[in-house]
C-alpha cells in the first residue's frame, strides 16, 4: 500500500511536491473507497487531471524511475541522471532527483528516500513510526559509507557490505542486496520485494508479451477477464484460449513462422517464445509434457441474427486491446495488494466504456491501490465514482508542475465536479488561443 510520495527535481518536478493517499476523514462518501482496518486509512484509488504537458506523464514515470533504480543494479550504467533533472532554468542545474515513498509492505510500514546524480547516490531506509515514534532507521549510504544498525557490529558482513558498494557505485544497496544477501536486516528483502512484486507501472505504450500464458496458467484471471468483458458491452462473449501441438497448428499468415520453429525444433532458443504485432499477442509456444505447443486468443463475438462466432486478435480493435492490456493490471490492483499505476487509462477507450470500467472497479472489494492519469471528465462523478479526495490536479507554473488536490476545494457533494472542472474553477485546463491569427 502506498501512503505518499516526493518527487523533487525529477523532469518537471522542481520544488519538493507530496502526494498522499490519506483521505479526508470529514468526506463520507462512499467508505469502501476507504481501507480503514488498519493502522492509517489509506483511499483505494486516485485520479489525476491536467493539461496535456502539465506533469501527468511525469507522475507515473517517477514510480516507473524509482523502481527501475531498485530492482534493477544496472539501471544508473544505462542513464544519465543530469538528463532526468528539471532543466528550464538559467543556471545549470547540478541539484541531485530526490525522491521520498512511505508504502506498506507485509503489514510493515517503511520510507526510502534516495537522492541521485551523476556522481553521487545517497539512500536511506527505515521503519516508519508513522509519526507516533521515531523513525527506526535500518539502513543509511552515503556515496560508498554504510551505516546498518543490525549488521556494523559483525566486522566480516559490513566489510563485504563495503566492498560490494564500493564495486558498484550507482546501484541502490536494495539491488545488491537481492543479487547478494549480505544485510541482516529481513526488512530490506521485504522492500525490494514490494518494489519488484507489488509496485506497477503501465505507460501509455506498454505491452504484457506475457498475456498469453498469463491467462492460460491463472483461471481466475481469465474468469476476471471474462467477466470484464461480458458487463462492459463490446460485443465479446468470451475469451478463450486455443491450444494446439506445433505439428498439428494451422495458420497460413504464419505458415513459414510454423516452418522455421519446426526446422529450430532442438534449438533452445525456440523452446518459449511470445509473437507480437501492433501490439497484439499473436501466439505463444511453450513445452508442455515435452511437446511444443502454440496457444492463441480466440474471441467469441455474436454476429448476424444472433450467430456466435470466434475471430483472433487481429481483428480486434485498439480499444478491445488497450483494455485486454489493463485486465492484468485492474486484476492485480483488486485481487493482489498491489499498487498499480497506469498513465492514461483512458487511452483508446470509449468514454462510457471507461464508466463502466471504473464504476466495476469502484464498486467491488478490492485490496490494492490504482493510480491513474486521464483526460476522461465524465469519471469526475462524486455522486457515482470517486470521492473529492481521489482527484488531483496538475498544473505548469514557469515550466515546473504543481501538485493539488480537489479536496482543496469546499464543494457540496451536490455539485457537478466535471462541469466545475470544464469551466476552470479547479484550473489544471489548457489555455488555447484562437487558431489561424
Amino acid at each position: 500500500m502506498l501512503l505518499r510520495i516526493k518527487i523533487k527535481n525529477f523532469r518537471s518536478f522542481y520544488e519538493e511536491t507530496e502526494f498522499d493517499m490519506f483521505p479526508n476523514p470529514k468526506r463520507t462518501s462512499f467508505p469502501n473507497h476507504v481501507y480503514s482496518d488498519q493502522k492509517i486509512p489509506l483511499l483505494k484509488q486516485a485520479a489525476f487531471y491536467g493539461a496535456n504537458g502539465s506533469g501527468k506523464s511525469n507522475f507515473i514515470e517517477a514510480f516507473n524511475f524509482l523502481k527501475s533504480f531498485v530492482i534493477d543494479k544496472d539501471f544508473m550504467k544505462r542513464i544519465t541522471v543530469s538528463r532526468y533533472v528539471f532543466r528550464l532554468i538559467e543556471k545549470e542545474n547540478l541539484d541531485p532527483i530526490c525522491f521520498t515513498l512511505e508504502f506498506k509492505a507485509l503489514e510493515e510500514y517503511f520510507i526510502y528516500s534516495v537522492r541521485l546524480s551523476d556522481d553521487s547516490v545517497e539512500e536511506e531506509l527505515y521503519a516508519s513510526g508513522l509519526g507516533e515514534k521515531e523513525n527506526e532507521l535500518i539502513y543509511q549510504r552515503v556515496g560508498s559509507r554504510i551505516t546498518a544498525p543490525l549488521s556494523d557490529h559483525i566486522s566480516e558482513l559490513k566489510e563485504a557490505i563495503d566492498n560490494m558498494v564500493q564495486n558498484n557505485p550507482k546501484s541502490s544497496l536494495l539491488s545488491l542486496n537481492s543479487e547478494f544477501p549480505i544485510l541482516k536486516d529481513k526488512r530490506v528483502a521485504t522492500v525490494s520485494n514490494w518494489f519488484e512484486k507489488q509496485l506497477s507501472v503501465m505507460k501509455v505504450n506498454t505491452t504484457v508479451p506475457t498475456l498469453i500464458e498469463l491467462l492460460s496458467a491463472n483461471e481466475s484471471l481469465l474468469n476476471f477477464t471474462n467477466e470484464m468483458f461480458a458487463n462492459v458491452g463490446v460485443g465479446i462473449e468470451a475469451v478463450k484460449i486455443k491450444s494446439e501441438p506445433l505439428d498439428q497448428w494451422t495458420t497460413e499468415d504464419y505458415k513459414d513462422f510454423k516452418e522455421m520453429l519446426q526446422k529450430e525444433s532442438g534449438s533452445k532458443y525456440y523452446l518459449n517464445l511470445m509473437h507480437m504485432e501492433d501490439k497484439r499477442n499473436i501466439f505463444s509456444m511453450s513445452m508442455e509434457n515435452g511437446i511444443r505447443v502454440v496457444k492463441e486468443l480466440i474471441f467469441e463475438q455474436i454476429g448476424a441474427n444472433g450467430f456466435h462466432g470466434n475471430l483472433e486478435i487481429n481483428n480486434q480493435s485498439d480499444g478491445t486491446i488497450r483494455l485486454l492490456t489493463l485486465i492484468p493490471a485492474l486484476y492485480d490492483a483488486i485481487h493482489n495488494k498491489k499498487v498499480v499505476c497506469i498513465d492514461e487509462i483512458d487511452h483508446s477507450i470509449h468514454p462510457t466504456l471507461m464508466v463502466a470500467i471504473m464504476e466495476y472497479f469502484s464498486s467491488v472489494e478490492t485490496n490494492g491501490q490504482l493510480i491513474f492519469t486521464t483526460h476522461e471528465t465524465c469519471l469526475l462523478n462524486q455522486q457515482k465514482l470517486m470521492r473529492p479526495d481521489e482527484v488531483w490536479f496538475t498544473e505548469k507554473d514557469n515550466g515546473a508542475t504543481r501538485l493539488y488536490s480537489l479536496n482543496e476545494f469546499k464543494e457540496h457533494n451536490t455539485l457537478s465536479i466535471e462541469k466545475g472542472y470544464l469551466q476552470g474553477r479547479y484550473g489544471a485546463i489548457p489555455f488555447i488561443g484562437k487558431l489561424g491569427e
